[in-house]
């Protein structure tokens, strides 16, 4: 990818030096985003080009370490579908790291700036496997297969061991693609701190000039995509009975039916039942045979309501499928239904058992005052 970038920077305030150093740092992922990509993409790692002793000329450069950032990608999900127009998400993880440290100067033991400059200089050094500024450029080795709409995305700064947020591309997978494994690469540009220079003073020992050298790099990364036909079977969840359950019940019967809205027949159908939190699944497999198109179908489960679940709203069912089609096995689709949970009979007419309970009470207190009305006579 070409000679790296590199910047020397000298701080000597460093509330202002912060301001310089991130303005740096956006114009090298500037000028880093602008160089063409390399036509090879089999190589896998750039790195960038050292300048021969670049602060050879500052004379209190007391460590110097080798590493950098080491960066990785992973697609969250990695199969695509003729014809669709969807997105890939992947995520960056930086598993880079300091290697070595070498001492160039021991700090004189009877001069404090230069013990403490000494000591800021390898707590820094340690920022050295940090990737700043991290964008991915996504391409297709085959361009005429898939149209990415947006090919670049920025996953900030990434610690040592830290992963970034998913990163989305989106994607149009054309009609005309063959079924098969594509090849795609996540171009990673970054800057790193290539090294850094604490020079002390006697007047001031707290507050030392610092000298930065950044340096842009980057990476080519591989990834597979898989292209396949997407399956003619359509499972749909129609409703499901009762439509309401109680709180705290137990043993309940839920009947869900499901219909083939497609036009091939799904095969080994298994529809697994996952409620939300609240709800716990007894019996969750329901396995049938042979779902042809326009058939519909009922499935079976037992269920039980948690007495914390939350009372006068509807929960979402989702009904996970498995199943092979004419083409292809180990197929997977969704859907959902709702049931409604309510409180229970007692919890919606205590009032009625309250009243009932003090209509009682009464009619005892009134049969015991007529008896001793009647015996004091």
């Amino acid at each position: 990818m070409g000679r790296g970038s590199f910047i020397i920077y000298r701080c000597t305030y460093p509330a202002l030096g912060l301001t310089v150093v991130l303005s740096v740092i956006l114009l090298s992922c500037f000028f880093a985003l602008a160089q063409p990509l390399q036509s090879q993409y089999s190589q896998t790692q750039i790195q960038g080009s050292a300048i021969a002793g670049p602060l050879d000329y500052v004379s209190d450069d007391y460590y110097r370490v080798t590493g950098g950032p080491d960066l990785q990608v992973a697609l969250d999900q990695s199969r695509v579908y003729q014809g669709a127009v969807t997105s890939l998400f992947l995520s960056v993880q930086n598993n880079g790291r300091v290697t070595s440290f070498k001492v160039d100067q021991e700090p004189s033991a009877n001069r404090p700036e230069e013990l403490l400059a000494a000591q800021r200089e390898l707590q820094l050094e340690n920022q050295r496997s940090v990737a700043q500024g991290v964008s991915i450029r996504l391409r297709a080795a085959n361009l005429s297969a898939f149209n990415i709409r947006r090919e670049v995305a920025y996953a900030g700064a990434l610690q040592s061991g830290q992963v970034s947020p998913r990163l989305e591309f989106p994607i149009e997978i054309y009609e005309n693609t063959k079924p098969g494994n594509y090849q795609f690469y996540a171009v990673a540009n970054y800057t790193y701190q290539q090294d850094v220079s604490v020079v002390p003073y006697s007047d001031r020992p707290q507050n030392p000039d610092i000298y930065y050298l950044y340096a842009s790099a980057g990476e080519v990364l591989p990834l597979t995509v898989s292209v396949d036909r997407e399956s003619d079977v359509d499972i749909k969840a129609l409703n499901a009975t009762p439509s309401k359950l109680d709180i705290g019940s137990k043993n309940n019967i839920l009947t869900v039916f499901i219909e083939n809205q497609g036009s091939d027949t799904a095969k080994d159908l298994v529809a697994r039942l996952r409620p939300e939190a609240g709800i716990y699944v007894d019996m969750d497999e329901s396995p049938i045979p042979i779902l042809r198109p326009g058939e519909a179908a009922r499935l079976i489960y037992k269920v039980d309501v948690s007495k914390d679940a939350v009372g006068s709203k509807p929960y979402q069912f989702t009904l996970l499928f498995d199943y092979s089609d004419s083409y292809r096995k180990n197929l997977q689709d969704s859907d959902n239904v709702y049931v409604d949970i309510e409180p229970s009979l007692t919890a919606r007419y205590w009032w009625a058992a309250a009243i009932g309970a003090a209509i009682i009470a009464l009619a005892a207190i009134f049969i015991i005052r007529r008896r001793r009305s009647a015996a004091g006579r």
